[in-house]
């Protein structure tokens, strides 16, 4: 029963990350931890964030071996499983591709703190370099960044964001902050 929880509550973000513009298509993807056990919940590859239902959800173990579901998991799973066993304080890690924070990352090693709110909840956002799309070599990246415990998010490359959090709501609210910082950024420059 709880694990049908997450998943709605999965799709709720989803769906809210579509709507606030973090994501088009079928890219990026939303897991969460499933709390006592060493598996999460994730979206499956091919699966659109604007019309996700719980079935586009597939549950897997931090080695990336399906353990319930019938659709392909994300092929970046193993960042995702990586976050997890390094960071026991995340529950939620989202990758989304907002047109803003990408552009920034473009030509900034790090998101400029344009904002009181950026520099109170943020922090530090560094960019990470370009990998193939769900590679070893990308995981590695993104881990690397992650062990530090007051990471919280990080610009990718000509890739988009991750944010991380212990629950749905701050992962995704951290993303949304990112994505108006950056525009911020981008406008002051105007």
């Amino acid at each position: 029963m709880y694990i049908r929880f997450l998943k709605e509550e999965l799709v709720n973000i989803s769906r809210r990350c579509y709507r606030k513009n973090l994501i088009t298509a079928t890219g990026g993807n939303i897991s969460c931890r499933i709390p006592n056990s060493s598996q999460i919940l994730i979206k499956a590859s091919g699966s659109a964030f604007s019309d996700m239902t719980i079935s586009d959800v597939v549950q897997i173990d931090l080695d990336g071996n399906m353990i319930d579901g019938n659709k392909q998991v994300s092929k970046e799973w193993r960042f995702h499983a990586g976050i997890y066993k390094v960071r026991p304080d995340v529950n939620v890690v989202i990758h989304v591709h907002p047109p803003f924070a990408t552009a920034v990352a473009a030509n900034h090693d790090s998101l400029p703190m344009v904002t009181n709110h950026a520099k109170a909840y943020l922090k530090y956002v560094p960019t990470i370099g370009t990998a193939p799309s769900g590679s070893e070599e990308l995981a590695h990246m993104v881990i690397e960044q992650f062990k530090d415990p007051e990471r919280v998010a990080i610009l990718m490359k000509e890739h988009g964001i991750i944010t991380v959090g212990n629950d749905f709501y701050k992962a995704f609210y951290l993303a949304e902050m990112l994505e108006d910082t950056a525009k911020i950024a981008l406008l002051s420059k105007l």
